[in-house]
C-alpha cells in the first residue's frame, strides 16, 4: 500500500470520485497557497468532505476518513482567483491529519494575503495554512463480475437514465448514458459504475460507503440499492 506524507487536502462536498476531471476556482489564502505548493513541485493533492459530525477543530471543518487523489492539469489566474484544471486519480484513506498553523478567523472587512497570514503564524519551516495528511492510497475495486452482471446492471438503471444524466451535469460532470455503458474495457466500465456511484450520490456517509469498497460488484449493488430507492420515491409522487 503506497501512502503520501503531507498531502494537501481541499475540503469540498461529496461529489467527487476517481476518473473524474473538474475545475476549481481559488480565492481563499490557504487554497491559493495550497495550489501554488502543488503547482511549483508538481505535487498531488486530495479532494475530501467535510465530515459533519467531527464539528471544528481552531475554527476548521475536519476532514472525512475517505478522499480522492488529484492533480493540476492546467490553471490560470483571472483577477484575484486561480482557476484550476484538475483531474482525479485513485482512492485514498486518512491515517494522520496535520492541522493549519493558524485557526480559522474571520474578518468580514478585510482579506489579508498569504505573506501576511504566515507572518502572523511566525513563518514556521514547515507550517501552512492548509490541512494536510499522512494518507495511504487505496487498490482500485476487484473486478470481480460477469460482463452478464453488467449488462443487468445497466438493465436496472435504464429506467433512470434520465436522471442519473441530469444529475451527474448537476455535478460538473459529463454521463452520456448510452454511450458510456457500452464499453467493453473493464477499465472504462470501472469509470462508469464510478459515474453512477456520483449521479446517486446524496450525502457524505454514502460517499464514504462508495470510496470504501473494495470490489466493482459491491459498488454496483450499492448503485442499485439506492437507484431503487429513487424508484420508490418517483412511485409515490
Amino acid at each position: 500500500m503506497e501512502k503520501i506524507d503531507n498531502l494537501p487536502l481541499f475540503l469540498l462536498g461529496p461529489d467527487f470520485f476517481p476518473g473524474f476531471n473538474g475545475r476549481l476556482r481559488v480565492f481563499e489564502p490557504r487554497y491559493k497557497q495550497m495550489m501554488n505548493d502543488c503547482i511549483l513541485d508538481s505535487r498531488p493533492f486530495g479532494y475530501i468532505a467535510m465530515e459533519p459530525k467531527a464539528g471544528e477543530l481552531n475554527g476548521w471543518g475536519q476532514p472525512t476518513k475517505m478522499g480522492v487523489l488529484c492533480s493540476v492539469s492546467d490553471y490560470e489566474e483571472s483577477g484575484s482567483n486561480l482557476i484550476i484544471e484538475i483531474m482525479s486519480e485513485s482512492v485514498f484513506e486518512i491515517e494522520e491529519v496535520i492541522q493549519p498553523v493558524l485557526p480559522n478567523v474571520l474578518d468580514s472587512e478585510r482579506y489579508p494575503g498569504v505573506e501576511e497570514l504566515m507572518e502572523q503564524a511566525g513563518n514556521p519551516v514547515d507550517g501552512k495554512l492548509y490541512i494536510r495528511a499522512h494518507v495511504n492510497l487505496i487498490d482500485s475495486p476487484k473486478q470481480d463480475y460477469s460482463y452478464r452482471e453488467y449488462l443487468e446492471f445497466i438493465g436496472i438503471l435504464s429506467p433512470l437514465k434520465p436522471i442519473l444524466e441530469m444529475s451527474s451535469m448537476f455535478r460538473g460532470q459529463n454521463l452520456d448514458f448510452e454511450r458510456d455503458s457500452q464499453v467493453k474495457d473493464a477499465n472504462q466500465q470501472l469509470k462508469f459504475i464510478w459515474k453512477i456511484c456520483s449521479s446517486l450520490c446524496y450525502d457524505i456517509e454514502l460517499q464514504q460507503k462508495m470510496l470504501s469498497e473494495t470490489s466493482s460488484s459491491g459498488l454496483m449493488r450499492i448503485c442499485i440499492e439506492c437507484a431503487e430507492e429513487v424508484s420508490s420515491r418517483m412511485g409515490e409522487e
